[in-house]
């Protein structure tokens, strides 16, 4: 059986190739090619030139899309749900100091593997828009 962290490195790669081919790939070229889809439909040979001179029209989405990973990740690490929950509701019903003290103390495992291919696959949208302009 792999250790932890062998398990969260595969899940990161496979993650972040994920990430780039639906988020990146499969969004650029639909934007694209529905943008273009009349025109392509007239004309199938120029589909190339459509496409690329549709391309850059997919900027709104990717900007969109890192509002609303940051505001709404930034937004879900101050929250912290379900330890608000667990410190507010549960901690106030239970009597042991030892299960007390073990509820306020004991901090959840931070999976990495689920967390840096997001931040990962923002730095690749953002520098492909380096690149284009």
């Amino acid at each position: 059986m792999p250790s932890l962290p062998l398990i969260e490195l595969y899940t990161q790669s496979w993650y972040f190739i994920f990430q780039v081919v639906q988020v990146f790939l499969v969004t650029t070229l639909t934007s694209a090619a529905s943008a273009a889809f009349k025109q392509i439909l007239e004309n199938p040979l120029s589909t190339k030139d459509l496409l690329a001179k549709n391309l850059p029209k997919a900027s709104n989405f990717y900007l969109s899309y890192i509002l609303v990973q940051c505001l709404a990740g930034g937004s879900l690490e101050l929250l912290h749900a379900f330890d608000l929950l667990r410190h507010q509701v549960f901690g106030k019903h239970i009597e042991s100091p030892r299960k007390r003290y073990h509820i306020w103390h004991n901090l959840k495992q931070r999976h990495w593997g689920g967390t840096f291919p997001v931040f990962t696959n923002m730095g690749v949208i953002g520098r492909r828009a380096h690149i284009l302009d």
